[in-house]
């Protein structure tokens, strides 16, 4: 989970706490709480889900606090809190590229280089299908 104090990432959907960081024009590593696990359930109270809820929304701070603050950094250290994985775009046919697109508006034309389409279709896949991404089963 070191990935997530990277230079290089970025907030994809802050109110999610959704990350992304570049790997290669091709391979883009996602991750976001793991919602599906026991202590950040809706109804868990829970370090981890009063964590999830103080940061909802801002992952800039909850990046930055995870540099100072040791409960803030288990959070972010635990891997069972998050789904995540790098995701190659090389690993879908065209059509499920194209698919992966168009359940989300967007044709292959939209975009002017193919590392952001790429993006695109590694972020739809990650948003679509959740329970992949899952480190605690």
């Amino acid at each position: 989970m070191e990935r997530l104090l990277h230079a290089g990432i970025t907030f994809t959907d802050p109110d999610q706490l959704q990350f992304c960081l570049k790997i290669s024009d091709t391979t883009f590593w996602y991750c976001q709480p793991n919602v599906y696990h026991n202590d950040l359930l809706p109804d868990a109270d829970t370090p981890a889900s009063r964590i999830l809820h103080r940061y909802s929304g801002n992952p800039k701070a909850l990046i930055e606090d995870a540099q100072t603050n040791p409960e803030v950094r288990a959070f972010v250290s635990n891997r069972l809190y998050w789904l995540e994985d790098e995701i190659d775009v090389t690993g879908f046919s065209r059509e499920e590229q194209e698919k992966l697109l168009s359940d989300y508006g967007y044709s292959w034309e939209d975009f002017s280089s193919d590392a952001d389409r790429n993006q695109i279709i590694c972020e739809n896949h990650f948003e679509q299908y959740p329970l992949d991404y899952r480190n605690d089963i």
